[in-house]
C-alpha cells in the first residue's frame, strides 16, 4: 500500500541535509559529511517529487503502508555514484547491511535521521521488483524451463555488416516492423515502461529544463551494446531431482538468467551469453558532455537496426513530444524501412551507407557505394557525378576511365567498352538511402554525424566507469532497473559539472 503523505518530499530531505549535513560536518568532523559534498550536491538537485504520481499506481491499495520509498530510491542512487569507493564495492547487500549502518553520513545523505530508520535489505528488492510490467514467474527458483534452450551456440551466419544473422522465421522483418509503428501499434512488448517514465522524468526532462539537451535542434545517436550475463547457460537441477535420475540430461531446470541468449559480439569478434543494450544520446557541444535519452535492453541475438525501431517506438511513446531534427546511426542500420520512418516522422536521417550490403534495386550487383553514397565500379573506383538527368528524374555517375579522372583499370574492356563509358543512375526521389535529406558529401553532414561518437562514450561509462558490466545481476528486469540508475547517475554528473562551469 502506498500513502503519498509518507513520501519524504524533495523540501524535507533538504532540510534535513542543511540541519543535520551541518551538525557533522561542523560539531563531528570524524564523521567526513563534507567528504561526500559533490555526492550531496548531486543528490540536492535530485527532486524526486515528479515520480510520486506515476510510482503510486504500481502499490496496491490495500495492505501495510509502504515506508521510506524515497529514501530507498536515493540509497540505490548514491550508491552507484560510490560504486568501488566503500567497502561495499559494488554490492548491494554488503552496502544496506555493512556500510550503511556504520556511516551516520551516509545515513542522513540518503534522507534518514537515524539508523533506526534505515530501510532493510528485502524492500530494495521490493522497490526493484514493483516497476517490472511482465511476469516475474520465469524468475521464481521454482520455475523450470527446458534443457538445453541456451547450451548450443546457434549457427554462426554473419551479415554483410559483420553482425549475427538472425535465423528465426518468426522474426519479423523490419518492414513489418515499421508498418506497426506507422499504423500507432507498439513495436513491441515494453515491460520496462515504467522504468524508461521515472528514468525521463528525474532525469532527461530536468535536463531539458536546464538546457543541457537541446530541444530545439536535437540531434540523437543510437547503438547497440553487448552485457554480459553473470549466469550459466545450462541452467541447473532442482534439489529434488537426484543426480542417479535416468533422466537427469534431458530435465527441465532453473536458469536465473532466463532472458540471456547468445549473441555475437562484431567488436572483439567472439561468442558472449547475455544480453543487448541499445541507447539513445545526444550531445552538449558546448559542455562538452553526452547523456543517456533512452535506453533497452533486448536480445543478444537481435540485429542492431531492429533493436533501433523498438527503441524509438519507446521514445516516442514515453518522452512526452520531445523530437529529434537529426539521428545518427551506422552502417548497421542502414535499410530502406528506417528511412522511410524517419522520412514520415520529418527527421533527418544521417545514416553510414553500407558498401558491403546490396546497393540498390535498381542498380546492378557489381556497383557499390562508398559512406558518401558515392557508386563504385567494380574496379573499386569512385564513378564521377555527371549531373541530372531530367527525363528520367535521376543523378548520372560515369566510368572515371572515360572521363579521364584515372589513367588505367583492370576491367575496362569487360565493365564499359563503349566510348561514353558505364553509367549509373540514382533516382531523385526514389531512394532516400542514396539521397537523404543533408547530402552525405556536406560539411553539414559530416558536423553533425560527428556527434555519433557520443554513443561510445556513453557505452564506455555505462559498462565501464559505473560498472554493470561487474555487477553481480541476472535477468532483463533487474539490468533494465540498475541501468535507469546508471543513466540517472550521468545526468546528475552532467548538471554537476554545468553548475561548476557556470560558477567559475
Amino acid at each position: 500500500m502506498f500513502k503519498p503523505e509518507l513520501w519524504q518530499s524533495h523540501c524535507e530531505y533538504r532540510t534535513i541535509i542543511k540541519t543535520f549535513g551541518r551538525r557533522l560536518s561542523r560539531n563531528n568532523p570524524v564523521y567526513g559529511f563534507d567528504t561526500y559534498e559533490t555526492e550531496s550536491q548531486k543528490l540536492l538537485n535530485l527532486n524526486l517529487d515528479p515520480i510520486l504520481d506515476v510510482i503510486s499506481g504500481y502499490y496496491s491499495t490495500t495492505g501495510r503502508p509502504a515506508l521510506h520509498q524515497a529514501q530507498i530510491l536515493r540509497s540505490l542512487i548514491l550508491f552507484v555514484l560510490l560504486f568501488n569507493r566503500t567497502k561495499a564495492k559494488t554490492s548491494l547487500t554488503s552496502w544496506v547491511r555493512d556500510v550503511l549502518p556504520k556511516s551516520i553520513s551516509l545515513t542522513v545523505l540518503i534522507g534518514c535521521t537515524s539508523f533506526d530508520e534505515l530501510p532493510p535489505l528485502g524492500s530494495y528488492y521490493d522497490f526493484m521488483n514493483r516497476f517490472w510490467l511482465a511476469s516475474r514467474d520465469i524468475y521464481s527458483r521454482n520455475f523450470l524451463l527446458p534443457s538445453g534452450i541456451n547450451r548450443k551456440k546457434p549457427e554462426k551466419i554473419l551479415g554483410p555488416d559483420g553482425k549475427l544473422v538472425e535465423d528465426d522465421e518468426r522474426s519479423r522483418s523490419t518492414n513489418d516492423i515499421v508498418s506497426d509503428i506507422m499504423d500507432g501499434r507498439p513495436a513491441s512488448n515494453n515491460p520496462e515502461a515504467a522504468l524508461q517514465k521515472i528514468f525521463f522524468l528525474l532525469a532527461v526532462l530536468p535536463s531539458m529544463n536546464l538546457g543541457l539537451i537541446d530541444t530545439h535542434n536535437l540531434t540523437l545517436s543510437g547503438d547497440g551494446t553487448a552485457v554480459v550475463s553473470h549466469s550459466s547457460p545450462y541452467g541447473r537441477h532442482l534439489v529434488s531431482c537426484p543426480s542417479s535420475c535416468n533422466y537427469r540430461s534431458n530435465c527441465a531446470r532453473h536458469y536465473s538468467d532466463p532472458d540471456a541468449g547468445w549473441g555475437w559480439d562484431s567488436d572483439i569478434e567472439d561468442w558472449y551469453f547475455g544480453h543487448t543494450l541499445y541507447m539513445l544520446c545526444c550531445r552538449n557541444n558546448t559542455l562538452k558532455i553526452e547523456l543517456p535519452i533512452m535506453m533497452k535492453f533486448t536480445g543478444a541475438r537481435r540485429h542492431d537496426s531492429k533493436n533501433f525501431l523498438f527503441t524509438i517506438d519507446d521514445f516516442g511513446r514515453h518522452t512526452y513530444g520531445l523530437t529529434p531534427q537529426n539521428i545518427c546511426l551506422d552502417s548497421a542500420h542502414d535499410n530502406i524501412p528506417t528511412y522511410q520512418l524517419l522520412e514520415r516522422w520529418d527527421i533527418n536521417a544521417l545514416i553510414d551507407i553500407n558498401s558491403r550490403s546490396k546497393s540498390s534495386d535498381t542498380t546492378a550487383d557489381d556497383i557499390t557505394f562508398n559512406k558518401d553514397g558515392h557508386p563504385i565500379c567494380r574496379g573499386g573506383h569512385e564513378m564521377c557525378s555527371w549531373g541530372n538527368d531530367p527525363i528520367k528524374d535521376a543523378h548520372k555517375f560515369r566510368c572515371p576511365l572515360k572521363c579521364g579522372r584515372i589513367d588505367s583499370c583492370s576491367f575496362a574492356e569487360e565493365c564499359s567498352p563503349g566510348n561514353y563509358g558505364r553509367t549509373v543512375y540514382i533516382k531523385n526521389h526514389g531512394d532516400l538511402r542514396f539521397l537523404p535529406r543533408i547530402p552525405r558529401d556536406s560539411e553539414e553532414y559530416k558536423k553533425i554525424y560527428s556527434e555519433r561518437t557520443a554513443c561510445e562514450r556513453i557505452n564506455n561509462r555505462v559498462l565501464n566507469d559505473y560498472c554493470l558490466q561487474h555487477l553481480k545481476i541476472r535477468g532483463k528486469d533487474h539490468f533494465s532497473f540498475w541501468t535507469m540508475l546508471i543513466g540517472i547517475c550521468i545526468h546528475l554528473d552532467a548538471r554537476f559539472k554545468a553548475a561548476s562551469l557556470y560558477s567559475a
